[in-house]
């Protein structure tokens, strides 16, 4: 059966998944809260001031980021690209060090190198 839960200060419907994820907090009392409001009946049961209340909201989000980042496995094309990358700047160096010369020839070995580390960064996505 389908159980609706409110919060108790704003009145806003909660469901089992906020409660599981946290965004929903029960009170010693049996009270539930949404995130927003426990987290100014906090502030309003220390006497935080404005500035401090918003400097620790930020360094709490900045928590909560820094636990729900993930990091993709680095594969054998993505070196590759970075690699060849690193040949781009190598060809556009050489490319202004003759430029009295065929430049030509540099950059347009520059722009195939950056093709070619284009495609190896966009090849597994």
């Amino acid at each position: 059966m389908l159980e609706i839960k409110l919060c108790a200060s704003c009145k806003r419907s909660l469901s089992k998944n906020d409660v599981d994820s946290r965004r929903a907090i029960y009170q010693e009392d049996g009270s539930l809260f949404c995130k927003e409001c426990f987290v100014t009946k906090i502030r309003k049961e220390k006497g935080y001031e404005e500035k401090d209340f918003i400097l620790e909201s930020l360094l709490n989000e900045v928590k909560n980021i820094s636990r729900t980042l993930v990091y993709a496995p680095a594969s054998w094309l993505n070196i590759l690209a970075a690699v060849i990358q690193c040949f781009v700047f190598g060809s556009l160096v050489f490319a202004y060090l003759h430029r009295n010369g065929d430049v030509h020839a540099y950059l347009l070995l520059a722009l195939v190198f950056q093709v070619m580390a284009l495609t190896f960064f966009v090849i597994k996505k």
